[in-house]
């Protein structure tokens, strides 16, 4: 990165060896002289005693993205080079509240799909509780009376009834409630907390377990 300066004057920068915008605002100065693409590696270069093309660099404080934020970017221009670096601040509560509940709404999906075991005329079925088979399931119910030869995961066909139909919609409901109801517990979980370390410590991915 550069930095155009006129003095303590900042004019461009921080930028890529931009010579076309450099030379624009050589024009604005008023200086006679037209950088090259190649210049730039004649950097630090003096164009005059006071308008300069200095390399140009970040040295931004260490920070937890999780509790502060950087802004307000400020610079510090020497004979050598333009340091530039953003302020420290600590994130408001309720932000920090905010950012960490978007993590829970996909883990209630993850939640919500899942798969459950029924048992149907004394056969014990997974069924998936993706909103698809639920829709799947619920539009075979306000089909026709039935009953239906149905087929399930793994070529299991059983023909089944509208009573069957009503169980396993029922089931695959129970468990997708679980979901939305973890999801409600977890968010009021994280409303509750007074600071920003004890948004963290809110669980909402289950810890991986260690392989054996």
């Amino acid at each position: 990165m550069y930095a155009l300066v006129n003095g303590q004057e900042l004019r461009l920068g921080p930028i890529a060896f931009n010579y076309r915008m450099i030379n624009d605002e050589l024009e604005e100065l008023e200086v006679d002289f037209k950088v090259t693409s190649q210049n730039y590696q004649s950097v630090p270069l003096a164009i005059t005693e006071d308008v300069k093309i200095l390399p140009a660099r970040y040295d931004n404080p260490e920070y937890d993205p999780r509790f502060e934020y950087l802004s307000n970017i400020t610079h510090q221009i020497t004979e050598t080079e333009v340091v530039f670096s953003h302020d420290k601040f600590v994130k408001p509560l309720q932000q920090i509240k905010d950012e960490y509940k978007l993590a829970v709404k996909p883990e209630r999906k993850n939640k919500e799909n899942t798969t459950i075991t029924v048992t149907i005329q004394d056969t014990a079925l997974t069924l998936s509780t993706s909103r698809e088979n639920r829709l799947e399931f619920i539009s075979k119910l306000f089909g026709n009376p039935g009953p239906y030869n149905f087929k399930f995961d793994n070529g299991i066909w059983l023909e089944i009834t509208k009573a069957d139909l009503e169980f396993i919609i029922s089931a695959i409901d129970v468990k997708v409630q679980e979901a939305f109801d973890w999801e409600l517990a977890k968010l009021a979980e994280i409303d509750a907390c007074t600071t920003g370390e004890e948004v963290y410590a809110v669980e909402i991915t289950p810890p991986v377990e260690p392989a054996v």
